[in-house]
């Protein structure tokens, strides 16, 4: 089994992109709250990946809400 790892991520985990504008938002406010030097909410993902995930998206248009995988 093979997995995929993004060029931006650091770290060995699987990359898992952003897939919508809330998860934009929600993140570009835990990255804003990082540089604020404020307690940080997402405790699983860095600050470099952070900046990466939102770099990536930068200028896509995302849906509003990510679908649902059934």
């Amino acid at each position: 089994m093979t997995t995929k790892y993004s060029k931006g991520c650091t770290s060995s985990r699987k990359h898992t992109p952003i897939t919508s504008t809330r998860q934009r938002g929600r993140m570009g406010s835990e990255l804003a709250r990082r540089r604020a030097g404020k307690k940080s909410k997402m405790k699983g993902i860095t600050t470099k990946e952070l900046e990466s995930h939102l770099h990536e998206s930068k200028g896509k248009k995302l849906p509003r809400t990510a679908k649902k995988k059934k």
